[in-house]
């Protein structure tokens, strides 16, 4: 199938998947914001917010925020989130420090702040999903970015999660920790300008030269996925699997299929 579509279109790859370099990335003003935040956020925050709904870039934006942090200055950890306990926290992200942490979550608090405080690099950690880890590792981060009697930015945490991240925190019990983020975002869809642009930017790294989506396919496109990227690729992707099986060379919209899912 690959090959099939590679000679259909001529494409140098196949367009609409996840295998897109940083450099390559399509940059909304959505993306471009989220990015900034977290980019001048590392530097100074303790604790950022990125949210948004499925599918709408937030781990592009960790990618390319990650891919851009600079080596000699921090150390990237990254943990998926899941129901770990506060104890689990602390040894996952000694782990990521390259420290093998003890089996007593009493001894791998004192170990993960002396660790992180005699560090010359700064550790920033993402824990992405964080709506899903349980409510005392959340609390956990307030007590985790506290180094010097609260006097110094030791470590960075960026959270990152779906919207239902944000009623979490608006819980009472969260109240402490909300006041440690200054700096949040929250993705949301692309445009139809932008979704336009995107469709046209997926198929230009791929060296397609043809228009192969007409406008009136790109805004049905956009109707239809609400500016949401994963679900902009996968409509874009089974239109040009469509596309070669029916032997078109131009998607209009009543090629582009209906929702099968």
């Amino acid at each position: 199938m690959k090959t099939t579509i590679l000679n259909h279109f001529g494409f140098s790859r196949i367009p609409f998947g996840k295998d897109i370099s940083s450099d390559d990335l399509f940059r909304s003003k959505s993306f471009e914001d989220a990015l900034a935040m977290v980019q001048l956020g590392v530097m100074e925050e303790d604790i950022l917010l990125l949210s948004g709904p499925i599918g709408c870039g937030k781990s592009v934006v960790l990618r390319a925020s990650s891919d851009a942090l600079d080596s000699n200055r921090y150390h990237l950890v990254y943990v998926r989130g899941h129901s770990m306990s506060a104890g689990e926290l602390y040894k996952t992200i000694l782990r990521g420090l390259k420290i093998d942490p003890p089996h007593s979550s009493a001894k791998a608090k004192p170990l993960f702040y002396s660790t992180v405080d005699g560090m010359t690099k700064k550790p920033v950690v993402i824990i992405d999903d964080a709506q899903d880890i349980s409510p005392d590792a959340l609390l956990s981060i307030k007590a985790m970015v506290n180094f010097n009697q609260d006097s110094k930015n030791r470590v960075t945490f960026i959270l990152a999660g779906q919207p239902e991240l944000r009623n979490i925190l608006g819980f009472s019990q969260f109240l402490s920790l909300r006041g440690r983020i200054r700096l949040s975002v929250n993705l949301s869809g692309m445009t139809l300008e932008e979704t336009c642009q995107y469709i046209d930017h997926s198929l230009d790294i791929v060296h397609c030269n043809e228009k192969l989506f007409s406008d009136a396919a790109k805004m049905e496109i956009f109707k239809r996925t609400g500016g949401i990227a994963r679900r902009i690729n996968l409509l874009c992707y089974q239109s040009i699997v469509t596309g070669v099986i029916e032997n078109r060379k131009v998607i209009d919209t009543q090629n582009v299929p209906p929702e099968n899912l």
